[in-house]
């Protein structure tokens, strides 16, 4: 349980903490120094601190050394963030070159930034850089491809989805099985269509019972994307990894996932080969107002 404190010296009495924390704060009346509720119901979101212009309040979690002051002048204004956004690609060549692990610590920090639900911070990491086990993950995801194709290409299974689904659900069967046949393909040739060839794997997982865990890991996720961007790393989204990954143990066992644990997002990160020149504006999206 947290411990929170408030030094009615420091306190300026403005009510702040009650307004942003109701749950936790409350003033008998307006100027007041504020009182504690239940403790027990802190999430430890450090919205108090963070708030408290006078730093009046002391809390458990967040010893000295935890909070620093905000320097507006090092935020990006809005113009320069959209540019980010929209220069952002997904990049799938590479040099050979290693990204040295300082960097990826600096995008593993700014992934644990970002928000989660109830604060719980679920998301964990795993950083594959070693070849021999880049090579096993890409083997493994392929073996679950191939099942999934002679899955795909079952007579029951295709009389059954057409009975159900109809002549669209065969349609797509149809075309998955081709995009996974095209996959073993591109592998059976020498290729790599898993991660390709990037040298580092950043994994994001945790624990399946706890609720959102899977939101929180892909809100993780865009933050390290965006850092790689600022960093001059090319990065991509490695959906084959965590699609094939949630079928075959023998993945889970490789990168020794904790009990219960699932793997949520993972991204190929590298040194970019080439530097896009252009962004491409969006299709228009569909918007409702009320």
């Amino acid at each position: 349980m947290a411990t929170i404190q408030i030094d009615a010296e420091r306190c300026q009495k403005c009510g702040k903490c009650v307004q942003i924390c109701p749950t936790i704060f409350a003033q008998h009346t307006k100027g007041a120094i504020p009182h504690l509720l239940d403790t027990t119901r802190c999430i430890e979101c450090g919205h108090c601190v963070a708030i408290c212009p006078s730093e009046a309040i002391s809390h458990s979690s967040f010893p000295s050394g935890t909070i620093a002051p905000i320097q507006p002048e090092q935020l990006p204004d809005t113009a320069q963030f959209m540019e980010l956004l929209r220069s952002r690609r997904s990049i799938r060549e590479f040099s050979k070159r290693q990204v040295d692990r300082a960097l990826i610590e600096q995008i593993i920090e700014a992934a644990c930034f970002a928000p989660s639900s109830h604060n719980v911070q679920s998301t964990e990491y795993i950083v594959v850089q070693d070849p021999a086990m880049r090579q096993q993950i890409v083997e493994l995801t392929i073996a679950q491809y191939r099942q999934w194709r002679k899955l795909l290409g079952n007579p029951i299974a295709r009389t059954l989805t057409r009975l159900v689904r109809g002549s669209t659900g065969q349609a797509t069967l149809d075309e998955l099985r081709e995009a996974f046949t095209n996959l073993i393909n591109q592998y059976g040739q020498g290729s790599d269509p898993i991660l390709r060839e990037a040298p580092t794997l950043l994994i994001f997982h945790g624990d399946r019972h706890i609720g959102f865990a899977g939101v929180n890991a892909n809100l993780a996720l865009q933050n390290a994307s965006l850092v790689c961007e600022t960093l001059k790393l090319g990065a991509f989204y490695t959906g084959y990894v965590v699609a094939g990954s949630n079928f075959n143990p023998r993945l889970a066992r490789l990168l020794k996932l904790p009990p219960n644990h699932k793997i949520y997002a993972g991204l190929a990160i590298g040194h970019p080969r080439f530097h896009y020149k252009n962004w491409i504006e969006r299709k228009p999206t569909q918007i409702q107002w009320f």
